[in-house]
């Protein structure tokens, strides 16, 4: 048990993302099965949350730069400012979008679906400027790269919700089909390294091959299955309730969040912290360094009858303002019989 890695790699950003988007969807699906009669305002409540967060971080980290130039010269500082910019570009036009949508249809507004949708025409040509962008900058564009992948779906939505084409929903999701393919190659491309894979192989860490494996079928699978199961329902070919339906989107999600645990990033530039996110709730909770400092491994005794957890004292993950003492490790800690 590495904790160390925890704190190291964890994504503060994708977790917010992705935390703010479980009780949204579950709201969504009560909602669409009439189990909840609230608002569609206040059933996407997660998401203006996650969107306010977005802008008042934006706000508070231009302000930081235009209020100490110093900040400019550090290591990537221009370009991660740059890539925040980007990243509430992006955010607003989606939330514009959001606007649009529940306005109509909660007041069965009588603006046209395309209009409607044009944000998502806007935020698809951005996103396709950013991945460009991010490529010649070595920024990771995940979030824009599926947005611009998506474009043809967009359009297609659109159309088939104003009246324009009669196709069937499962034909509208052939563009999505299509970039599914993507992640389950990934996964089949995992569990083939797996089952070919011997232990004179070098550079490769089975364990985390085998983490990373579960963690793709954990968000590939049930995140397929919703997409079959949703666009049966809209064809009318099943009577499954929205809340079965959406079961499948509840564990991909948490997958997506177990992921954030092991996929290091995230702007420093929102709120102009200007460091990683753990070093600063380390900092502020002393305690929680001896966790992030110890690593435990399992190493059976000499007749292997016992299995004893060796704390390895670690590089101290965040250091106190004033004053820093190493983590003492314990001899051993043996497990009770």
């Amino acid at each position: 048990m590495d904790t160390k890695r925890i704190f190291r790699d964890f994504n503060h950003c994708k977790f917010l993302v992705f935390t703010c988007l479980l009780p949204a969807e579950l709201f969504v699906s009560l909602y669409l099965d009439s189990v909840i009669n609230w608002s569609l305002w206040l059933v996407l409540l997660p998401i203006w949350t996650l969107k306010v967060l977005v802008i008042a971080g934006a706000l508070v980290g231009t302000i930081v730069w235009c209020h100490k130039p110093f900040r400019r010269n550090e290591a990537d500082g221009f370009t991660d400012f740059k890539a925040m910019l980007i990243t509430v570009g992006i955010q607003v036009l989606l939330l514009l979008f959001e606007l649009l949508l529940c306005n109509k249809i909660e007041s069965n507004s009588p603006i046209s679906w395309i209009l409607v949708f044009t944000p998502m025409y806007l935020v698809s040509t951005l996103s396709i400027g950013a991945c460009i962008w991010g490529y010649k900058n070595a920024r990771s564009t995940e979030l824009e790269s599926l947005i611009s992948l998506n474009t043809l779906l967009f359009v297609f939505v659109s159309l088939k919700l104003h009246n324009v084409i009669h196709w069937n929903w499962s034909v509208i999701f052939i563009p999505l089909w299509i970039i599914m393919c993507l992640p389950t190659i990934v996964v089949l491309h995992h569990l083939w390294t797996l089952a070919f894979l011997r232990s004179n192989f070098h550079g490769v860490d089975k364990q985390s091959l085998v983490l990373d494996t579960i963690m793709w079928i954990a968000i590939d699978v049930p995140l397929l299955t919703f997409e079959i199961l949703l666009a049966s329902r809209l064809d009318q070919q099943n009577d499954i309730s929205w809340v079965n339906i959406f079961i499948p989107l509840h564990i991909s999600l948490l997958g997506l969040i177990w992921s954030t645990f092991g996929r290091k990033g995230g702007n420093t530039w929102w709120f102009g912290l200007r460091e990683d996110f753990c070093t600063i709730f380390l900092r502020i909770c002393p305690f929680m360094r001896l966790y992030g400092n110890v690593e435990c491994k399992e190493r059976e005794g000499g007749d292997g009858s016992e299995i004893m957890m060796m704390p390895v004292v670690t590089q101290v993950v965040c250091k106190s303002p004033s004053k820093c003492e190493p983590v003492v490790a314990v001899t051993h800690i043996a497990t009770p019989d």
